[in-house]
């Protein structure tokens, strides 16, 4: 094919002017046939550079260019001493250059297909570079990701498809054809992925049976199952496909729907059944918000009058219609069933027992086993719950009865909550029930009253109050696991350098602990002072307020330094609103509220100081490896405590300016100055967080913007005010120390009386 495409190309281009660059581009195919890579490259480069005017040589060049880097990647990754990055850096000049020919010509076919075949094998020499485990997990979890952006994008066409009224049935073919050349890709790439596990069942099936570990023994039946369900979903994928080429936006959406489903099938043959119910809870939540946002634009609001025969009608797409999500709902009830058989078969039997002649360890391990499978008995009757209600749901949806539906799913997702929460961890279980007493403080309050039924109201609190009260004595298990793990750690060596450290480190977590059970002691009393007060019909908002705070207290002990400060950023701003509210008030208006303000500000100011610490031991101690990703690391948290730095220096000023405010007594004080420094000290919290939380790459980004060159103008200003926000984002070098400089000045007068570099294209 490759032969015959080259032989077509050169009998093109000899006809009619011999040109000086088609003459380099001859060259250029001569020297791509004898297998002389780098010589081609070079001319053909010279005759795309020169091609002028020349549509058909701009074409042609571009085209080759990316064989000759597709073959050349194909020989560094075949030879005798294979060089992957070498092939991954020529596959992706090949992705570029057919990127651009497909620019250049948009409906030719054999573009279409070699980019989609090149990008495959970008991601596939990119995870071969990782050498990590777990490459055919993350392979299907960005499969998925495309599929579901296709899936989103044909929807989008229908709709518009639609709206248009059919009048004009060719409105969103390039739409669609270019979602049949992405599924193109998906095809091949899921090839890929089929050709990892059939590699993998390969190398288990060598080894003899009696030979294999359990581990072995369970990844190959799951990758037999995977091989089913991504089969299936290769050819539903296939099936949108052909779809889409025929403009048919909706059977070419219920095809990309089913392939979607099939390809998360396939993933949650490697993932753990706790895993699966939580995308399955995640699904859930989606079918419950179509079923409710139908059952509004079907039932009862519909205008009545002189005016119902001028509304229109809602266009209700058909992948929510009751068959529709009648269809889906059964599908997430298999998947629940799989679950529950997975989780029933795991607790047959009598569990697991700590041997007495067994090792420690063994013996560790036997105990641990021994819990989850107790966890296990524990949450089955709720995984049993949840399949019941979803078959529930999809009986009320076959029957249109989307009220119905909506209640049982509503059901489901309960049951499937009270499941999954058996197997967090102590900081999601202290984190759960943080968020639910939050629920009570706002279902207890004053609003409620008039915002929800009284019979809702009741039932929700009595419900939330019950989970509260059984989760005090689960984290309380929970904790005292954790300080057994700790008191069972073998001390360090005498002759560990870092014994000291890890010693002190050892009673701080501890020490850690023992607080943590003494603020559960208290919340936990403080709820059942709670419980008391509704039995007893007397004030219960003040007792829930006081456990809600308490369990703030004990969900901060557990935060990462990422975690406060976004706790931080999250209270400085509920300070800055509360700033802002004051200022717009009258003295007499805002006086009660600037004493809280100030303390509030002066905590805030505070936790700066301990983040800003912390950031600067950790990155002090992350410069002293020899690892380069570490020492990125290191120079991205010494950045970020130069930015907490600032922030608490803003923190500093806008707590002196209330403090005045609030202790004038002659005259008014303004409180623009300490609103302006709240909004400088969040700006600069934010910029730490994005150094310590840097955007991951993506490499379809850049397969996006090879398709948009022919808009150069358009992005070399978005590039601009990227590279403009990323300066202003950067804070931790010059622009810390010049901000921090600008800033005393301004306060020494108070208390006394570069342009974006433009992208090289």
């Amino acid at each position: 094919m490759r032969a015959l495409v080259i032989l077509l190309i050169v009998a093109a281009c000899t006809r009619g002017e011999h040109r000086a660059p088609r003459e380099k581009y001859n060259e250029g195919v001569d020297l791509l046939v004898k297998g002389d890579f780098e010589g081609a490259q070079k001319a053909l480069l010279d005759a795309r550079s020169t091609a002028g005017v020349d549509p058909e040589l701009r074409f042609r060049a571009a085209y080759d260019l990316g064989m000759a880097y597709a073959a050349h990647a194909e020989k560094m990754k075949a030879g005798e001493q294979p060089d992957l990055q070498k092939a991954l850096e020529l596959t992706q000049q090949a992705v570029s250059w057919f990127s651009d020919a497909a620019r250049l010509r948009k409906d030719d076919a054999d573009t279409q297909a070699n980019l989609a075949i090149m990008r495959a094998r970008q991601q596939s020499l990119a995870d071969d570079l990782a050498k990590g485990q777990g490459k055919l997990e993350a392979r299907l979890d960005a499969l998925i990701a495309q599929q579901r952006t296709i899936l989103d994008e044909a929807r989008g066409a229908w709709v518009a498809i639609k709206q248009a009224g059919g009048t004009d049935p060719l409105a969103q073919q390039a739409t669609l054809i270019k979602l049949a050349d992405e599924e193109r890709g998906v095809v091949a790439e899921a090839g890929v992925i089929g050709d990892m596990s059939s590699e993998e069942i390969d190398t288990i099936a060598k080894k003899e049976e009696d030979k294999r570990t359990d581990e072995e023994k369970m990844r190959l039946v799951q990758l037999k199952n995977l091989e089913l369900y991504l089969t299936d979903g290769r050819n539903k994928i296939a099936e949108a496909r052909r779809k889409l080429q025929d403009l048919a936006a909706e059977d070419a959406v219920a095809r990309a729907e089913a392939a979607l489903v099939q390809l998360k099938r396939a993933r949650e043959q490697l993932l753990d059944p706790i895993t699966v119910l939580r995308e399955v809870a995640r699904d859930e939540v989606t079918v419950m918000q179509e079923t409710r946002a139908v059952a509004e634009a079907t039932g009862g609001s519909k205008l009545t009058g002189p005016m119902a025969e001028k509304a229109p009608e809602p266009i209700i797409p058909k992948w929510v219609e009751p068959a529709a999500l009648a269809d889906r709902q059964n599908g997430l009830r298999d998947r629940v069933e799989e679950v529950r058989a997975r989780l029933a078969a795991a607790v047959e039997g009598p569990p697991p027992a700590p041997q007495p002649d067994q090792p420690p360890e063994a013996q560790a391990q036997a105990a641990e086993q021994a819990k989850l499978l107790a966890r296990v008995k524990v949450a089955l009757p709720s995984v049993t719950e949840a399949s019941a209600a979803m078959d529930r749901a999809r009986t009320a949806l076959d029957g249109k009865r989307l009220p119905d539906a909506t209640v049982a799913q509503r059901e489901a997702l309960v049951a499937l909550a009270n499941a999954i929460e058996q197997f967090s961890d102590l900081k999601q279980t202290i984190d759960i029930t943080s968020e639910t007493q939050k629920q009570l403080v706002a279902l207890l309050s004053p609003e409620a009253a008039t915002e929800v039924s009284p019979a809702d109201r009741q039932n929700a609190t009595r419900e939330g109050l019950a989970h509260n009260i059984a989760r005090m004595t689960r984290i309380k298990e929970l904790l005292v696991d954790e300080t057994t793990k700790l008191a069972s750690q073998p001390p360090p060596k005498d002759d560990d350098k870092d014994k000291d450290a890890k010693l002190q480190q050892l009673e701080q977590m501890k020490q850690q602990m023992a607080q943590a059970e003494t603020l559960r002691a208290e919340a936990e009393k403080l709820i059942g002072q709670l419980d008391g007060a509704i039995k007893k019909n007397k004030d219960p908002l003040t007792p829930a307020k006081a456990a809600d705070a308490k369990l703030d207290e004990l969900r901060r002990l557990f935060f990462s330094v990422i975690e406060h400060l976004q706790d931080l950023i999250r209270q400085q701003g509920e300070t800055r609103d509360q700033t802002s509210t004051a200022h717009m008030e009258d003295d007499a208006a805002r006086a009660p509220k600037l004493p809280n303000l100030v303390t509030r500000q002066t905590e805030h100011g505070a936790m700066a100081k301990a983040i800003t610490d912390a950031l600067a031991s950790q990155a002090d101690a992350a410069a002293k490896a020899q690892d380069p990703q570490a020492q990125q690391q290191a120079k991205n948290m010494a950045a970020a405590a130069d930015e907490v730095r600032l922030a608490h220096n803003d923190m500093t000023d806008a707590q002196h300016g209330l403090t005045k405010a609030k202790d004038a007594t002659a005259s008014s004080v303004s409180l623009d100055p300490p609103l302006k420094t709240q909004a400088t000290a969040i700006e600069h919290l934010t910029n730490a967080l994005k150094l310590l939380q840097p955007p991951q790459q993506q490499q379809n980004q850049d397969q996006k913007q090879d398709q948009k060159q022919d808009q150069k103008q358009q992005e070399q200003q978005d590039k601009q005010k990227q590279e403009q926000q990323q300066q202003q984002q950067g804070g931790a070098g010059q622009r810390a120390r010049d901000e921090d400089a600008r800033r005393q000045r301004e306060r020494q007068q108070r208390e006394g009386g570069g342009d974006a570099v433009e992208k090289d294209w």
